[in-house]
């Protein structure tokens, strides 16, 4: 018998005997995934909580954060010196929730997402907007100075330049 032949029954051999064992394989990995699926389904993983994914800033906060900031910031301009700043803002921080819109019969009826736990889904939060910003610094009588101040935190801030006010510190 040629080699060719048998090369060629042997192939037919070795298929004949794989094909049982490659079903039996196949059989048992789709049962230890089964397996997996209901195991993660019966264990569910630990969730955190909403509070301690995004700590809650009051405006307050905000505002004292920003000041000190600023004030840290200002301080490094060539000629200010030492410096305070106040900020007001315009209002508090603004929380938008989603909303669900069901429609039928010509009508359309709104209601906020819920979680699992009852709050609402916040879809976007926005920070409170700066208003104005007064600044006190030892440099604060120099124009230049003030100049580079004001166009500092009119960047900074997106505040325009007639509601910053830089005065010279009093000594």
């Amino acid at each position: 018998m040629p080699l060719y032949e048998r090369f060629a029954a042997w192939c037919k051999g070795r298929q004949e005997q794989t094909k049982p064992r490659a079903a039996s394989l196949a059989v048992a990995l789709g049962a230890a995934a089964m397996a997996l699926l209901l195991c993660s389904e019966l264990w569910p993983a630990e969730k955190a909580p909403a509070e301690a994914a995004a700590p809650a800033q009051t405006a307050a906060q905000y505002q004292a954060g920003l000041e000190a900031r600023l004030e840290e910031l200002i301080a490094q301009v060539e000629g200010a010196g030492q410096t305070a700043v106040m900020l007001t803002l315009e209002s508090g921080e603004e929380r938008i929730y989603a909303t669900d819109t069901q429609t039928g019969d010509g009508q359309a009826r709104q209601t906020h997402v819920l979680l699992e736990d009852g709050t609402a889904l916040e879809e976007t939060t926005y920070l409170p907007t700066v208003c104005g910003v007064a600044i006190v610094c030892d440099g604060g009588g120099d124009v230049g100075v003030e100049a580079r101040v004001t166009a500092l935190v009119s960047a900074l801030l997106d505040v325009p330049a007639n509601r910053i006010c830089v005065e010279q510190r009093s000594r």
